[in-house]
């Protein structure tokens, strides 16, 4: 935690108006070290907490999660007070930012409009889909008084294992990733919103979850100039406002023990003077894993701000900003942290709220019910059948499948009270099953049995490839019964390469009920599937 000191230091020039010289310095320093950070609120509401963390550290930027978020109203008039305690202690306008990057991961309430993830929208075959979801996308935004959109992801999903990407990449191949990353980028922007691309230098190759662990990506750099940055090169040459860093060990590139976060090779080498980057680098979450359960939260945002980081990140804990806030001052007052990174980074980020303000300018009339419209038919066109073909379904039908859970700490937390089975059974009659993420022997036995009933199975799976008794269990109903069988993948669509190839196979890469009624008017014979695999 900061010194005591420091704060009663800073409130006592407040108040008095003492000290000229070095107390103006470190006025102005403390300003620039608020500037560069971004927090998290606890609540639906700005809070007394939040508005004395302000005042104190003059901490410019706010990061909204679900928790933040009850209605599209509510969220306005957060929005709103959150500018008007940043703009009263700091003198300068807040970037609020969210996570929307559509499917997933996306924060909007129910009463917006969430478009399909990124995986998704690649399925469509058209990039045009990309930018017309991230136009609108952005206008939302504006219109809520979001200004900062943390998306989208250009990470390369190159491993089927990876448990925190997936489905928020556009795919598997550079070319995939820069074509509509491009376009989703172009529609943010012109509907009004900064943007950041993530997670530099690559997220896409590893099997650990930088939330919760400390992954290591053993590459060259030639190896990651051929795959990995590409789209980060392209973003960086299309114009891309932002780029959020990720907590990965790149050796690499990298000697020492540390993520390309805390990395000066990595953000001043690469991304700065190899790759030219002239706009701003944030950081992921320095309260993730990686990070907190290794360096320890400021001691790493210090360093981060050290290697070239100009806005750290610190998401849920207000005590961990002020620590950091203290800490960063601390180490510029002992010479450990040269002033003049401090002013590098505070100057990249006022230049990104100079953007932002020119953005608010703009004239804004978001149309909510065509915004609807273009989500739904986004889904219905990214909806892919794999492989088989579709069959009727009967008067018997089973539906069996998980729940959503939160796979990843960076997906939204999901809707409970949305069950897959449940939805399909309202819509077709028949009988449904809620089974578990990770059904053991005993449950997939007695969902055989009752499969043994009926004519017709379809089966919901979610991830089922990072949770084996779900493909078990679909591989079972189809070689131990004689009902025709089909398997939709609701998250990932590597799913599929797991089930029996008896079985029909859709890839319908989300969990939402928007993705369910499009997947059951397919079912019903309403709509054909248009999806590319």
């Amino acid at each position: 935690m900061a010194k005591l000191s420091s704060l009663l230091d800073l409130l006592t020039m407040r108040r008095t108006g003492k000290g000229k010289g070095k107390r103006k310095m470190e006025m102005d320093l403390r300003a620039k070290i608020g500037q560069m950070l971004m927090t998290g609120i606890s609540s639906t509401e700005v809070t007394q907490e939040f508005e004395r963390l302000v005042e104190a550290y003059q901490i410019g930027n706010v990061i909204l999660f679900d928790r933040n978020i009850e209605s599209t109203e509510q969220l306005r008039r957060l929005c709103r007070e959150i500018q008007e305690v940043v703009q009263r202690h700091t003198g300068h306008m807040a970037l609020i930012a969210i996570d929307q990057e559509g499917g997933a991961v996306s924060r909007m309430p129910e009463d917006a409009v969430n478009m399909p993830g990124a995986m998704a929208l690649a399925a469509t075959g058209n990039p045009g889909s990309a930018y017309e979801a991230g136009r609108f996308t952005g206008e939302e935004l504006r219109s809520m008084g979001v200004n900062f959109n943390l998306a989208p992801v250009v990470d390369i999903n190159t491993n089927p294992a990876n448990p925190v990407i997936g489905s928020r990449s556009f795919g598997d191949t550079p070319e995939t990733v820069i074509r509509y990353s491009l376009e989703m980028i172009r529609g943010l922007q012109e509907g009004g919103v900064l943007c950041a691309v993530k997670h530099f230098p690559g997220h896409g190759d590893t099997a650990v979850d930088s939330h919760v662990g400390l992954p290591v990506v053993e590459k060259t750099l030639a190896e990651l100039e051929e795959t990995e940055l590409r789209p980060f090169a392209a973003a960086v040459a299309a114009g891309v406002d932002a780029v959020m860093t990720t907590h990965i060990l790149f050796p690499g590139l990298e000697p020492e023990q540390i993520p390309g976060t805390m990395s000066r090779a990595v953000l001043s080498g690469l991304l700065r003077r190899k790759m030219g980057f002239q706009g701003m680098i944030i950081t992921d979450c320095m309260e993730m894993g990686a990070v907190a359960m290794h360096y320890g939260t400021a001691a790493g945002a210090c360093r981060a701000a050290a290697a070239g980081a100009d806005m750290l990140c610190i998401s849920h804990t207000s005590a961990l900003a002020a620590e950091t806030a203290g800490r960063i001052y601390e180490a510029v007052c002992a010479g450990e942290l040269p002033q003049e990174r401090i002013e590098d980074a505070a100057a990249h980020v006022l230049a990104c709220k100079r953007r932002a303000a020119e953005y608010a300018a703009r004239p804004l009339a978001v149309d909510f019910a065509a915004g609807r419209r273009l989500a739904e038919r986004l889904v219905r066109e990214s909806l892919t059948l794999v492989r088989g073909q579709l069959f009727p379904l009967g008067d018997n039908p089973l539906f069996l499948g998980c729940y959503a859970y939160r796979s990843t700490l960076a997906s939204s937390s999901p809707d409970q009270r949305l069950s897959f089975a449940g939805f399909m059974q309202e819509r077709f009659g028949g009988r449904a099953a809620v089974t578990a993420v990770d059904p053991k022997p005993e449950e997939i036995d007695r969902c055989v049995a009752l499969a043994a009933g009926h004519d017709c199975v379809v089966i919901g799976t979610y991830n089922g490839h990072m949770n084996r008794g779900q493909i078990d269990l679909a591989n079972r109903i189809c070689r131990e019964t004689e009902a025709a069988v089909m398997v939709a993948a609701l998250r990932d669509p590597y799913d599929i390469a797991l089930i029996d190839e008896r079985a029909c196979c859709v890839a319908a890469y989300a969990y939402s009920r928007q993705c369910f009624t499009a997947l059951a008017d397919a079912l019903a014979g309403q709509e054909s599937m248009r999806g590319l695999a």
